[in-house]
This record gives C-alpha cells, structure tokens and sequence, in this order.
C-alpha cells in the first residue's frame, strides 16, 4: 500500500472500523510516518472532545429561550415582509416603465434603409460598384461582395 492509501484509512483506525489485517498494516505504517501519527493524534483528540461534549448539561430553560429567539426572528422577518414586498413591486414597475419606453421610443424613431450611401461613403466612387448596386434601393451581402470584388 502507498501512503495516500494509509492517509484514507487514519479515520477507520481511530474508529475501530479496520479488519485485524488492517490494523496491522496500518500500524507498522504509523510507526515510521509521522504525518499519519499527527493525523491519528489530532483525530482522537476531536473524537475525545465529541465525547466530553456529549456529557455537557444544559440549563431547563435552553429549549425556551431557543424557541423565544425563534419566534423573535419570525417577529422581525415579518415586519420587513411589507417594505420587502413594496420594494420588489416598484422595482418591477420601474423595469416595466423603462421598457415600455425603449419600446415605444425605437419604434417611433426611424430605421435608416441600407442604400449605397453607408458603403461609398468617404470614398471615391467606382463606375463597376455604382452599375453593380447603383440602380438598387437595398443592398444584399452578394451585391457587397461583387462591388468589392469588381473594385
């Protein structure tokens, strides 16, 4: 076995959960890895600490001011449900509001036709461009690439 097979096997050794065989294979193992021998030490440590904390007495009056904290959470959660609720609705108007707006200001703004102009712009003019899309109102992707190709 390599050692990041033992390394897996450090929690079912404290455990108690390994075969005899196991056992004695971890333990020779442990004997000349001092990682694994932190590893064993720290893990026995947590599950002494578990163990002690399980003998801990808690006062009569834990359960009711656990469930005094409870109620007083619910208290104040429902205090802040209505400004909540408010805020989520003016979010919602505002966002319908705005694209209302987008939408009404697009479609009342006009879209300018792709003609030659936006092509030939800042350019001199080429006589086989102008007979190739001059006569037409749009342009298509093939009529761009003949003006360019014929240039």
């Amino acid at each position: 076995m390599n050692h990041k097979s033992f390394e897996r096997q450090v929690s079912a050794y404290v455990d108690n959960e390994l075969s005899e065989r196991e056992v004695k294979s971890f333990q020779a193992h442990v004997e000349g890895c001092a990682v694994c021998q932190q590893r064993v030490q720290v893990l026995r440590a947590i599950r002494a600490s578990i163990r002690d904390a399980a003998s801990v007495v808690l006062p009569e009056s834990f359960v009711y001011s656990v469930q005094r904290a409870v109620r007083q959470q619910e208290q104040e959660y429902v205090i802040w449900l209505g400004p909540e609720r408010f805020a989520r609705n003016v979010v919602v108007a505002l966002c319908v509001i705005v694209f209302a707006l987008v939408a009404v200001g697009s479609y009342l703004t006009p879209q300018p036709v792709v003609g030659e102009e936006r092509y030939f712009s800042g350019e001199s003019s080429d006589s086989a461009a102008h007979a190739v899309i001059g006569s037409q109102h749009e342009l298509s992707k093939d009529d761009v690439m003949i003006a360019a190709l014929t240039r």
